[in-house]
C-alpha cells in the first residue's frame, strides 16, 4: 500500500489540490506567461530596428543637403557623357550619325559620303553589374576628297564629338589626287540592354 493510502482523508486533499495547483501552473506557464514573455522579446527586437531606422533617418535628413549637393555635381559631370550617347534616327543607328557628321564634312569639302552601321562592340562590365549597360556603336563613312579635307574632317570630328572614337581608317590612293577615297569606322558610346528588370514605379504606366 501507498503512503498516500495510508494517510489521512485531509492529506490526502492536500496532496492533490497542490498536484492540481502545479498543474495549473505549468499550463499557466505553457500557454500564457511564455508567450507574453516571446511576445516582449519580440517587441524590444521590433523596437531596436524601429530606433535604428530612426537614428538612420535623422542621419539622412541632416545631411540631405550635402547629398542634394552631391548629387547635382554627379549629374552635372555625367551630363556630356549622356548627351554624347548615339540614338537611332528613324530606327536607324546610321542616319543619326550622318545627321551628325554631315554638316562637318561638308565645311571641308568632302563629297559621296555613305554611312552603314557596324554590329555594336559590348564594353566590359564592372562589378556589381549595372542595371543599365553601354556599349560602342561603330559607323562605317565612305566618302571622297583630298587627303587633306579628309584628315581636317577627321580633326573636326575629334573636336566638335570628343567622346566618339576613330575605331580604323584607310585610303585607297585615286589618279586625281583631289578624289581619294576613304574608309573611316568612327565609334559613339550607346546605350545597350538592360541587365536586369526595372522595378516599375507605383502610379506609373501599365
Amino acid at each position: 500500500m501507498s503512503l498516500l493510502d495510508n494517510s489521512t482523508p485531509t492529506t490526502q486533499r492536500s496532496v492533490f489540490f497542490a498536484a492540481v495547483v502545479a498543474g495549473v501552473a505549468v499550463l499557466l506557464y505553457l500557454f500564457a506567461v511564455q508567450p507574453c514573455q516571446d511576445s516582449i522579446a519580440r517587441a524590444k527586437q521590433e523596437r531596436t530596428a524601429l530606433e535604428d531606422q530612426k537614428r538612420v533617418m535623422e542621419r539622412d535628413i541632416k545631411d540631405s543637403p550635402r547629398v542634394k549637393s552631391m548629387l547635382a555635381e554627379i549629374e552635372k559631370a555625367r551630363t556630356p557623357y549622356m548627351e554624347a550617347l548615339l540614338t537611332p534616327l528613324l530606327e536607324s543607328w546610321a542616319m543619326r550619325a550622318k545627321s551628325l557628321l554631315d554638316p562637318l564634312a561638308a565645311d571641308v569639302g568632302l563629297k559621296g559620303l555613305d554611312y552603314v552601321e557596324l554590329p555594336p562592340r559590348a564594353l566590359p562590365l564592372p562589378k556589381p553589374t549595372p542595371i543599365q549597360l553601354y556599349a560602342r556603336r561603330p559607323i562605317r563613312v565612305s566618302c571622297r576628297g583630298s587627303y587633306a579635307e579628309i584628315v581636317s574632317f577627321i580633326l573636326r570630328v575629334e573636336k566638335v564629338l570628343p567622346y566618339v572614337a576613330m575605331q580604323s581608317f584607310t585610303i585607297k590612293a585615286q589618279q586625281d589626287p583631289e578624289a581619294q577615297s576613304a574608309t573611316i569606322v568612327f565609334e559613339w558610346p550607346a546605350k545597350g540592354a538592360l541587365s536586369r528588370t526595372v522595378p516599375q514605379a507605383k502610379g506609373g504606366p501599365r
